[in-house]
């Protein structure tokens, strides 16, 4: 029996284009895992009504000449720095120069493999599947970021949609610059019967970090424009003209609640994607390729681009580090809802 034919929760552990996956099902939605490339659930579906939640790649090869632009890559540290140089205290860091501008992107965790640590169906409705990245002094990048770390995710699949839970520790013996990212790319549009333009996207966002040349922040931080406010007032379309641009946090006021995430909706057939992401991740990038690829990527952040290199308060650009020992944890969850 098929997965989605399935009410009773389950995983399947597969493979994908010959890859090593696993296949989790629970409460309406149906996922898709790959350990081995650094953890990205590639697939998202809500089985009842066909939604195609995530951008999906077509194949192994396709993925593995972009990996940051399909599903939900994880980016530590996200997007770009300066020269991939930075200094925290005594240290200077010096990342691989991998992006255009002479910038390093990305970090490193989304194309490496990660260990399957648990997978768990907790009950005939939600299942946890918990994947682990150990960096020590054998690991392949430890020659630039030098910090023992563990990064725990967890991806819970029950009728209140995918619950993403992240937590890092700093197992080194200093502290450890720290500033994570997803790339999470949204599938437009999402149901089958649709058109992009039935489409309208919000955004919790404050104000635009105006950006370089390099796509590097100056330090200024913009009002938004009257175009920008759509994404706090009616919406815009998510595809069209092409997107890049880079801004701070701020929730939405919604029927009086306070709302932190990004809001894909589909106008033609009453379905809200909701994307809702903890207050530590206080910057934005929002991206749509070309702008007519189908796809669209509301990046939560947790420090802006370049954050340790802005000189500005670390209250502003996000520049964090984790103490010896601490632990820093944030969950994201996508859904989807009906409206009225």
């Amino acid at each position: 029996m098929s997965l989605q034919n399935s009410k009773i929760a389950t995983i399947e552990q597969t493979t994908w284009n010959g890859e090593p996956a696993i296949k989790f099902y629970a409460g309406g939605y149906e996922a898709l895992l790959l350990p081995g490339i650094g953890a990205n659930l590639i697939s998202l579906k809500h089985v009842e009504d066909n939604l195609d939640i995530l951008r999906t790649p077509e194949d192994l090869a396709t993925l593995k000449a972009r990996p940051s632009v399909y599903g939900i890559p994880v980016l530590f540290p996200p997007n770009r720095i300066a020269d991939g140089k930075f200094t925290i205290g005594e240290i200077t860091y010096q990342f691989p120069i991998n992006s255009g501008h002479n910038n390093h992107s990305h970090g490193f965790l989304h194309t490496r493999p990660w260990t399957v640590a648990r997978l768990d169906v907790l009950d005939k409705d939600t299942v946890e599947i918990e994947m682990i990245f150990h960096c020590n002094s054998e690991t392949d990048f430890f020659k630039y970021l030098p910090h023992e770390f563990t990064f725990s995710l967890t991806y819970r699949l029950s009728p209140e949609g995918l619950t993403q839970i992240a937590k890092v520790t700093n197992h080194s013996d200093r502290p450890m610059p720290f500033g994570l990212g997803y790339h999470t790319a949204l599938k437009v549009p999402f149901h089958p019967d649709s058109i992009g333009d039935d489409y309208r996207l919000w955004l919790s966002v404050g104000t635009r970090w105006e950006l370089n040349e390099r796509m590097l922040p100056t330090g200024v931080q913009l009002p938004l424009s009257d175009n920008d406010m759509n994404f706090r007032g009616n919406g815009k379309r998510p595809l069209g003209p092409a997107r890049d641009r880079h801004y701070t946090a701020l929730p939405l006021l919604i029927r009086g609640s306070s709302f932190h995430g990004a809001k894909l909706e589909d106008q033609s057939k009453n379905i809200r994607l909701i994307y809702e992401v903890g207050p530590e991740y206080k910057h934005w990038m929002i991206w749509n390729g070309s702008g007519n690829e189908g796809f669209v990527c509301p990046e939560p952040q947790t420090w802006a681009i370049n954050a340790p290199n802005i000189p500005m308060p670390t209250e502003l650009t996000g520049a964090k580090t984790l103490e010896p020992g601490e632990t820093w944890e944030e969950t994201c969850r996508l859904y989807i809802r009906y409206l009225d």
